[in-house]
């Protein structure tokens, strides 16, 4: 069955992005290999398509490798047609990735960094998250990069920023 959107099969870990359900109540830990299928299609709910060529990701308030690869190959799924997209990154539940999961984070970053006309970091009123993934996106290679309070000026500043 094709990806939502994109045209493509793929079944990457137990389940078909296009038929995602997020009926599954994810728990505050770490997810790894040994998710079920509908707690991975969970966390790959969290990827969502909110514009033309824009997209929403709701980051885990624990995040892991496996969590990270999740999201990443939905993201990439979603995107897989369009030369340039924006997305929005919200960070308001995450707490801080340990080592392992920065290292994919930002591998997966620099993969698609190319591509990226604009990422919109939400981080709330947290001024220490603020200056972290201001650096941290930075340090990724994304070089067009907004951090805010809100999710609504997030999403306002990626539809500016794609040309709306």
């Amino acid at each position: 069955m094709p990806l939502a959107g994109t045209g493509q099969t793929g079944r990457p870990f137990g389940y078909d992005a296009g038929e995602l359900v997020a009926n599954v109540e994810l728990a505050n830990r770490a997810y790894g290999p040994e998710s079920t299928r509908d707690e991975s299609a969970a966390i790959a709910a969290r990827v969502s398509l909110i514009g033309d060529r824009v997209l929403l990701m709701r980051e885990l308030p624990i995040q892991s490798p496996f969590s990270v690869t999740v999201m990443f190959d939905r993201l990439e799924a979603l995107t897989a047609d369009w030369e340039r997209f924006g997305y929005v990154v919200d960070l308001t539940e995450a707490g801080r990735p340990g080592p392992e999961t920065r290292a994919v984070l930002k591998e997966r970053v620099l993969r698609i960094s190319p591509r990226v006309a604009h990422v919109a970091i939400v981080v709330g009123g947290n001024l220490i998250m603020r200056a972290m993934a201001r650096l941290f996106a930075y340090g990724m290679g994304l070089r067009s990069v907004g951090i805010h309070v809100t999710r609504a000026e997030a999403i306002e500043e990626v539809g500016r920023a794609m040309g709306r």
